[in-house]
Order: C-alpha cells, then sequence, then structure tokens
C-alpha cells in the first residue's frame, strides 16, 4: 500500500493507493498541518512506501519526515518539477524552481489524457488550480523529432487566489468589506462588484489562456480544473467559456473537475518510476 501525501499551500491532502490503482479512485482525505503527525500515529494502516509533494516549506516537511521515521520507520520520497521528466519536458532554466504541486498536478493530467484520441491527435491541455494562488497551466503532445519526452510544459500563469483577492481588498482598504455578494454582469452594491470582480479576474486568466491554447491546434483544447476557490467563480467562468466557444464555432466542452491531481502526479511516479 502506497501513501500520497500533498502538502499545500493552507492545507494537506493524502490518499492511500492499491497495488492494483494507477490513478487515485478514492476520495481524498484533507487535513491541516497540526493534524498530520497525529494522523500518522494512528493510522490502521503502515503504507510500504510514501511519495510527497511539498510547497509549505521545510518545516512541515521535517515534522512529517520525523512521525514518518519514528511510528513506520520509512521516510518520505519528497517528488519535486525534476521527477517524470521521461513523460513531461520542463522548460524553467532551473527545473527545481517550478512548484512541485504545479507539475505533479499536470503530470496526473496527462496520464489521465495520454491514451485518449484527441489528446492524440494534438489537443493541448489547460489546468486551473483555484487554490490560495490560482495556477493556470498548459501542456501539449512534444514533437518526437526534437524531444525525448511524451509532452512539453509550455508555462502558466499565477495569480492571487479568490479568497486571497477577496483578503486584499478588505485589509488594504478602509472601506472595502470582505465581500459575500452574487456574481452578476452589471454590480449594483459593493459586495456583488467585489465578487463580479474577482471572478472576472479569475475567469479572464483562465481563458487567456485557453485562447492562447486553441491557437495551437485545430482541436480544442481540454480543461480541467481543481481547487476550492473553483465553485465560487465556476459558473461564471463555465458561461463566459461556453460564449467563447460559441463565438469561435467551437463545440461546447465543460471543464472537467479532477479532485486531487498532485496526488494523480504522485500515483504515476508511484507506479511508473521509469
Amino acid at each position: 500500500m502506497m501513501l500520497l501525501i500533498d502538502i499545500g499551500n493552507t492545507r494537506v491532502k493524502l490518499a492511500w493507493l492499491g497495488p492494483s490503482e494507477v490513478l487515485c479512485s478514492t476520495q481524498p482525505q484533507s487535513l491541516d498541518y497540526a493534524d498530520l503527525a497525529r494522523f500518522v500515529a494512528q493510522s490502521p494502516q503502515v503504507p510500504d512506501r510514501i511519495l510527497g509533494s511539498n510547497v509549505a516549506g521545510d518545516v512541515i516537511a521535517q515534522a512529517l519526515q520525523a512521525a514518518c521515521l519514528h511510528h513506520w520507520n520509512l521516510p518520505v520520497q519528497w517528488c519535486d518539477a525534476r521527477t517524470g521528466a521521461q513523460w513531461l519536458h520542463n522548460p524553467y532554466a532551473r527545473p527545481e524552481r517550478l512548484g512541485s504541486d504545479r507539475w505533479l498536478g499536470m503530470l496526473g493530467v496527462l496520464h489521465r489524457v495520454r491514451h485518449q484520441l484527441d489528446w492524440q491527435q494534438g489537443a493541448p491541455c489547460v489546468l486551473a488550480s483555484f487554490g490560495t494562488a490560482t495556477t493556470v497551466d498548459t501542456l501539449v503532445r512534444a514533437d518526437p523529432a526534437t524531444s525525448e519526452a511524451e509532452a512539453q510544459f509550455l508555462g502558466g500563469l499565477i495569480l492571487p487566489g479568490v479568497t486571497l483577492m477577496a483578503h486584499s481588498l478588505a485589509d488594504g482598504t478602509a472601506r472595502l468589506p470582505l465581500a459575500g455578494g452574487p456574481c452578476v454582469e452589471f454590480p449594483i452594491d459593493t459586495h456583488a462588484a467585489i465578487t463580479s470582480g474577482i471572478a472576472a479576474a479569475q475567469g479572464g486568466a483562465l481563458l487567456r489562456q485557453w485562447r492562447l491554447a486553441q491557437r495551437l491546434n485545430p482541436r480544442p483544447p481540454r480543461l480541467f480544473v481543481t481547487g476550492g476557490g473553483w465553485p465560487s467563480v465556476g459558473p461564471d467562468i463555465c458561461e463566459a467559456l461556453a460564449r467563447a466557444q460559441a463565438d469561435l464555432h467551437l463545440p461546447e466542452q465543460v471543464p472537467q473537475w479532477l479532485d486531487a491531481p498532485v496526488l494523480d502526479g504522485l500515483a504515476c511516479l508511484g507506479r511508473h518510476p521509469g
């Protein structure tokens, strides 16, 4: 049994991966940082391997490592953006500077689509993660004549997440509230203006990258979304995406929700270390 751990900016996700599984098939468990060592101490299962991703700093990672060594005598194998290069090319000058969560999420997407016809015919994939920060990353099939990897990470955006945007306005101004209003086209009160502005900013970033990806191949991009901020902006973004697809005379494709693409990426590395 393999234990997969994704230490994010604010919380931890983890999942168990059985011997016959390739991608996570069960709902991941979400924990606060403070509960991680307790989970290890009280777990009725003992893993034979632990794979982890960490973007929260050394202190939390070291505490987890100590707990796993103490209770299981098993170290965590930390994965970063240099792991899995046989599948996905990382164009960063220093590949380790790319966040492991973004990288592993793209590996998870790649292993979902690699055998699907639209991907094999050149359709790009866009992964948008609406967490503490929002990231929008694009990957395409690599040219076998120029790359040994299966796919190419083209690059991506990082912007403040939904909650960060709301708090920045409430904390950085004298009179604006922490908004909780509806998202509408033409807001006529402050709460709705803030909520709608945040959704417009998040959706604008995503649609920018989706349109850039759309130019790369006649087949429309596949769009995958994840993260706790998606429910608050998703309806507005889906509506804007549908309009964009209609304007370009493309078939309507709704974003595909992923519970835990980082854990999917870890699962792929665990099953296919290459």
